[in-house]
C-alpha cells in the first residue's frame, strides 16, 4: 500500500505518504523549512510497520501557512495522528525534525509508542560553535576562506543577491555532511520544490529557546518510552552531545554508524537499516 494525499490538519494543508502496515510510524524532515526526503528510511520499515512523512508547514508540497513555531509543529504532527486515528505510534525524525519528534514526544507522552532521533542535534545548544568549527574543518583551505566570506556578506545582503549567498552557502554546506565525497551527489537536494527561509529562521529561534530551557530538558530525561539515537559518526553535528542525551533517558539506545555523516543511510544503508529494524521490531511486535 502507498497513498500520498494533501489534508487540512490545523489551519494548513499539508501533504502526507503512507505506505506498509501494522503498527504506526511517523517521519519527521529536517530542516525548519525544508521537506521530505526519508523515502528510503520508509522503505526499510514498511513491512513492519505503517510509515507516515509529510511536508511541515511552509515549504515543499504543503501550504505556506504559518504560525511557524514548534508549539504548532507539534500540533500539526498530533492532528496527523487523529486524523489517520492512530491510538498510538512510533514518532521519528532526522536532523530538526528529531528534535520535532523529541518535542512531540514531551507533550504527548501517551500517544508515542517510541522515539527515533537520527542525527539530531539534541537539547545542549553548546552543540552549534563545535559543529560550526567541524565543519570548517572539513572543507579546502579555499573553500573556508570563501565561506567566511559569504557569511559576512550575508549579513548585508538583501534580495536575489542574499538568496545567492545563502545558495551557495548550502552548497559548501553539503560538503561537510558526508564521510565519503563521493557520495555528496547522493544526499538530498531542495532544488524541485520550495525551501521556506521563514519557517528556518522563525521556528530555528523557537527551538534554541527549548533547548536552553531547564523544564523542556528534564521533561526529554524524563520520557518513559524507549528511544534511538542514530548518529553518524563522521557528522560534523557533534555526537558525543547525543551520546550524553541518549546516557540520560532511562530506556534509550545510542548507535554510532561508522564511517557516515549527516545522512548515514546514504553511506552506509546496511548498518542502518540493521540498526532501525532491531528497534522497531522490540516496539510493534
Amino acid at each position: 500500500m502507498y497513498l500520498e494525499q494533501i489534508i487540512p490538519i490545523n489551519g494548513a494543508r499539508l501533504w502526507t505518504a503512507i505506505q506498509g502496515t501494522g503498527q504506526p510510524m511517523v517521519l519527521c524532515h529536517g530542516g525548519p523549512g525544508g521537506y521530505d526526503y526519508l523515502g528510503p528510511i520508509a522503505d526499510m520499515t514498511s513491512d513492519l510497520c505503517r510509515v507516515i512523512r509529510y511536508d511541515q508547514r511552509g515549504s515543499g508540497r504543503s501550504q505556506a501557512s504559518g504560525p511557524y513555531d514548534v508549539s504548532t509543529f507539534v500540533n500539526d504532527l498530533e492532528g496527523l495522528r487523529r486524523f489517520f486515528n492512530f491510538e498510538r505510534w512510533v514518532v521519528g525524525g532526522h536532523s530538526w525534525g528529531a528534535g520535532l519528534a523529541l518535542a512531540y514526544a514531551v507533550r504527548f507522552p501517551g500517544r508515542t509508542i517510541a522515539v527515533l532521533h537520527i542525527a539530531g542535534t539534541g537539547i545542549d545548544d553548546r552543540w552549534h560553535d563545535e559543529y560550526r568549527e567541524n565543519r570548517l574543518n572539513a572543507l579546502s583551505e579555499s573553500e573556508r576562506e570563501e565561506y567566511q566570506r559569504l557569511r559576512a556578506q550575508r549579513e548585508r545582503a538583501t534580495g536575489a543577491e542574499s538568496r545567492r549567498i545563502l545558495d551557495r552557502l548550502r552548497t559548501l554546506s553539503r560538503k561537510t555532511d558526508v564521510f565519503d565525497p563521493n557520495r555528496v551527489d547522493h544526499i538530498p537536494t531542495f532544488d524541485e520544490r520550495p525551501v521556506s527561509d521563514e519557517a528556518n529562521e522563525k521556528v530555528g529561534a523557537d527551538w534554541k529557546g527549548y533547548t536552553t530551557d531547564s523544564k523542556f530538558q528534564q521533561s526529554v530525561y524524563d520520557l518513559p518510552m524507549p528511544a534511538l539515537f542514530l548518529h553518524g559518526a563522521c557528522d560534523p553535528r557533534p555526537s558525543h552531545f547525543i551520546e550524553t542525551l541518549a546516557s540520560k533517558l532511562s530506556h534509550s539506545t545510542f548507535a554510532s554508524i561508522p564511517k557516515s555523516g549527516h545522512y548515514p543511510w546514504v553511506e552506509k544503508p546496511d548498518e542502518v537499516k540493521a540498526a532501525l529494524r532491531r528497534f522497531i521490531r522490540c516496539q510493534v511486535m
